[in-house]
């Protein structure tokens, strides 16, 4: 094929289910390679990279390169119907599901698990820094390899394919691995983005320590209780159970998990930061800023800031309905965004009779 006529390709890595993965290298210098091919019309949405449109994944993958962690895009080929991405291929890699399930792999020690799942902690949180959601955090999509320089294992997180932009209110999901879906997109069909991947790292920090997958049904994620084996520490238990809280709003922030006890070898923290706590705190400034660690905006904390004093419902709704208007730029006339704002001063007036 004339587009890759600079690359030699080889094997097959791995198929989805719109895209395939294969090795290749590159023959100007031997670097080795991966190339990801997929048919235009397999594209769902479409973004811009360098000034060309391209799928989206590619735009998103794009704003994420100086992330540490996150796989390398080397180059972007369109040609005849079919996209190419290039990308990095360190020597010796394999996921993190192939990695627990070889035979004369050594398992993780609890300090090396407590490294790799912190690096991919801040990797997550740098891609909603730079205001992308990757909304498909799973073994699959995490490379383990040796970094030559230091000898130590190394991450990189792959497949953006569902992926999206922050900057949208809600999320939803088109494709992905319903195993890992939190419980309130399973139950009401969206999420919130930071929460809902907060739920993913959990769910890798469950396999790393319990080799195994936390849920085996869609029901038992609305159940969000998966076994534990004895080996486990209570520490490490107590965090994942908390990334897998049922209520969105009361699981940790991607600095929760980090400064976790048992992220920081058993220290214990004054304080533990979530969801609901950093918000009230973020309200109370007399000129809030957005809260880019979480991939939201100003809308999201005023949100998570109402849900968190306990306004009633309908006006949580309400208000959540008005920002998504602002931030889809959907047409709104006066008059709806007018009623919305009675529907809010009306649930205020209820909330102080009530107090």
């Amino acid at each position: 094929m004339s587009a890759l006529k600079h690359y030699d390709v080889g094997h097959l890595i791995a198929r989805g289910g719109f895209a395939s993965v294969f090795a290749a290298t590159r023959i100007s210098d031997g670097r080795p390679v991966a190339i990801k091919w997929m048919p235009l019309m397999s594209v769902i949405s479409w973004g811009r990279r360098h000034g060309q449109t391209v799928p989206m994944e590619a735009e998103l993958l794009e704003r994420v390169q100086n992330v540490p962690g996150v796989i390398e895009l080397l180059d972007c080929i369109n040609d005849q119907g079919s996209f190419f991405m290039i990308m990095e291929l360190p020597p010796g890699v394999v996921s993190l599901a192939s990695y627990k399930k070889s035979d004369d792999t050594k398992p993780f020690s609890m300090g090396e698990t407590r490294r790799l799942f912190g690096k991919i902690v801040e990797t997550v949180q740098g891609c909603f820094l730079a205001g992308v959601s990757h909304k498909d955090i799973k073994p699959d999509n995490v490379l383990l390899f040796r970094d030559e320089s230091t000898g130590e294992l190394d991450i990189r997180l792959i497949d953006f394919g569902c992926g999206e932009l922050t900057e949208h209110h809600w999320g939803t999901f088109t494709s992905g691995t319903a195993l890992y879906w939190p419980p309130e997109f399973v139950t009401n069909g969206r999420f919130l983005h930071a929460p809902a991947a907060v739920w993913s790292l959990g769910a890798i920090l469950y396999h790393m320590v319990c080799l195994d997958n936390p849920f085996d049904s869609l029901a038992s994620v609305r159940k969000a209780s998966p076994p534990f084996p004895s080996s486990v520490p209570r520490l490490c238990r107590d965090l994942i159970m908390r990334c897998f809280d049922k209520d969105p709003w009361s699981r940790p922030s991607f600095r929760g998990i980090l400064s976790h006890p048992w992220m920081v070898g058993g220290q214990q923290q004054q304080q533990f930061p979530y969801f609901r706590l950093e918000t009230v705190r973020v309200f109370k400034n007399s000129n809030p800023k957005p809260r880019r660690e979480e991939g939201q905006g100003l809308c999201h904390v005023v949100s998570r800031a109402l849900s968190s004093i306990r306004w009633p419902r309908l006006c949580y709704e309400a208000f959540s309905k008005l920002n998504m208007c602002c931030m889809f730029g959907n047409s709104k006339t006066a008059q709806e965004v007018h009623n919305m704002e009675k529907v809010m001063a009306s649930a205020a007036a209820t909330q102080r009779l009530l107090a």
